[in-house]
């Protein structure tokens, strides 16, 4: 299974994203999987670092009969977002305060997430189907 450890720096975010772009490409994900991916990557990777104060985060990648996983871990703050609620935009809002949608973008692109703590790591394991247009979001469990 591939994984790579990062530095908990925002610059270290890109560097993130630019990997798993490499990785999909080996595993012949289609584009619109990848895109999810990196979304939720981006957003959980300058989460950890900015709110949860994280100096490193390791992400592993690797597929099953049923879809793809990623699994997220890192040494910041505990943070459990499969319980956070999710801020979610209703029509066409154009008047909002940004941030804190977070947690509602990651649960719509993935399939489920699971959570736990161990060993002062937060790990977080992100379900995403295989098929491009399967990770849109209307199977996702959302956490309420």
């Amino acid at each position: 299974m591939p994984s790579r450890e990062f530095p908990g720096t925002v610059e270290a975010a890109a560097e993130a994203e630019e990997w798993i772009a490499g990785e999909s490409g080996a595993l012949g994900l289609a584009g619109d999987t990848t895109f999810a991916i990196n979304l939720c990557v981006e957003e959980l990777f300058l989460n950890a670092v900015r709110h949860g104060h994280a100096n490193r985060a390791t992400i592993s990648i690797w597929t099953e009969p049923d879809g793809l996983r990623l699994e997220f871990v890192d040494d910041g703050r505990a943070f459990d977002p499969t319980a956070a609620p999710a801020k979610r935009l209703h029509g066409r809002e154009t008047n909002f305060e940004i941030g804190g949608f977070g947690t509602g973008l990651v649960q719509k692109f993935t399939r489920r997430m699971t959570y736990h703590r161990a060993d002062g790591a937060n790990r977080l394991v992100l379900e995403f189907d295989s098929g491009s247009d399967r990770n849109a979001g209307s199977g996702a469990i959302p956490a309420e």
